[in-house]
């Protein structure tokens, strides 16, 4: 079942004819969402990608997500996210820097990762961050171990659950300049909110 999935996700990835927005915008903020999608990158906007990293369990996709260190100035401080980070000069594509930030993060054995294929890029306006999603695979659950510096935690899900409707619930979130109610997935009692949400979403759509 797994790769009989994987590679239906792969063709579907790989039509372009991607969700984006239809499936993003289910877990925005309904303070932002008639005005997210219009905000857009400029002069200053870095650049970085994510990895997104499936794996067998049981009869779903498993995939781990990391928790961020609490830092007082950072803008994704204590939060939920994917493996990655900004695009080094040195990386050849967005894939490669997925890569080599997962290897550095969680210590992730690249050789042993299969690329499916990049799902829609996201603009984070919040700190100005321009993110290039790369969908990928290993054929047993990895095993990873967090980079203190960069990783507080690393904690895992699958596709089943998340595509549980009980799974998404609504908190507050308080940021230095708002706050505002917000959708989320509830992944063990951590909040997966924002941006990793988002792509979440879609890439739940192109699987379901």
């Amino acid at each position: 079942m797994f790769f009989t999935e994987i590679e239906k996700l792969a063709k579907r990835i790989a039509s372009g004819n991607l969700p984006g927005k239809e499936a993003q915008i289910r877990m925005v903020s309904d303070r932002f969402k008639d005005r997210y999608f219009e905000l857009k990158p400029n002069a200053q906007t870095r650049e970085g990608a994510v990895l997104i990293l499936l794996y067998p369990e049981n009869n779903t996709l498993g995939l781990p997500l990391i928790l961020r260190p609490e830092h007082e100035k950072g803008v994704h401080s204590g939060q939920a996210a994917f493996p990655g980070g900004k695009k080094d000069e040195t990386d050849k594509d967005f894939i490669q820097t997925a890569l080599r930030e997962a290897q550095e993060e969680v210590n992730l054995d690249t050789s042993q990762v299969k690329i499916v294929g990049q799902i829609s890029p996201l603009f984070i306006f919040a700190s100005n961050f321009m993110v290039y999603p790369t969908v990928a695979y290993v054929e047993k659950k990895p095993i990873l171990e967090p980079n203190p510096t960069e990783v507080a935690e690393i904690f895992f899900t699958n596709i089943e659950k998340l595509k549980n409707p009980a799974t998404i619930k609504k908190t507050i979130i308080s940021t230095p300049q708002y706050n505002f109610e917000t959708p989320y997935f509830d992944v063990a009692g951590k909040i997966v909110w924002g941006a990793t949400a988002m792509m979440l979403s879609e890439l739940i759509a192109l699987i379901d």
